[in-house]
């Protein structure tokens, strides 16, 4: 109702072919352990972002005919990253999760996290990811990360092709956080829209 009555779209709405897993609402998906939208698997963004998104989909269809994106998280409601804030605040992995004071560009509708599944549904491998992971497995890639263990040639193409299919429709990634994407620049989306509260 929130994303609704901000003027945000459903994904689906957009763009049927693009899967969606909400691992927010999946204690067992998320690195919080948290159940933070109420099982909700509906990824709402700004209709500019969702078009943009379905054009990466289409992108990544003409490179990668069995592929397909696959949406972790896109709108938040400023009430749920501050939940999660509080949670992270303190520990090594605060900075995966923007102060909620400013907003993150989650709030405002406009970011996305994803990766890629094969035509199974599995997720190709990326390397390290807080999602679908248990808490263990999590801390594990973590240390191997900061040991300097580096990604395979696997991985790193495949994180590659989804920077390049996200690049190509209009998207800025963000360094640190390969599933993370804006649609747009961040100025322009405080200039244009409010936060979800």
């Amino acid at each position: 109702e929130k994303f609704i009555e901000a003027g945000l779209v459903s994904i689906s709405a957009i763009d049927k072919t693009i899967k969606v897993d909400l691992v927010n609402s999946d204690p067992e998906k998320n690195f919080f352990r948290e159940n933070y939208y109420d099982g909700l698997n509906i990824a709402y963004l700004r209709e500019p972002v969702a078009l943009k998104l379905s054009k990466a989909q289409k992108i990544l269809k003409q490179k990668q005919p069995n592929y397909s994106l696959q949406i972790l998280d896109a709108a938040r409601p400023r009430s749920v990253s501050r939940a999660m804030y509080e949670k992270m605040k303190g520990t090594k992995f605060e900075r995966y999760v923007a102060n909620p004071e400013k907003g993150s560009m989650h709030n405002y509708g406009i970011a996305v996290d994803l990766t890629i599944v094969d035509e199974s549904g599995k997720e190709i491998d990326m390397g390290l990811s807080p999602f679908s992971k248990s808490t263990l497995e999590i801390y594990w890639q973590y240390a191997k990360m900061k040991l300097g263990f580096k990604l395979s040639k696997e991985q790193t193409a495949n994180r590659r092709l989804l920077s390049d299919v996200m690049l190509a429709a209009g998207f800025y990634p963000l360094s640190h956080e390969w599933w993370h994407f804006n649609g747009m620049e961040k100025a322009t989306a405080r200039q244009q829209f409010k936060i979800i509260e």
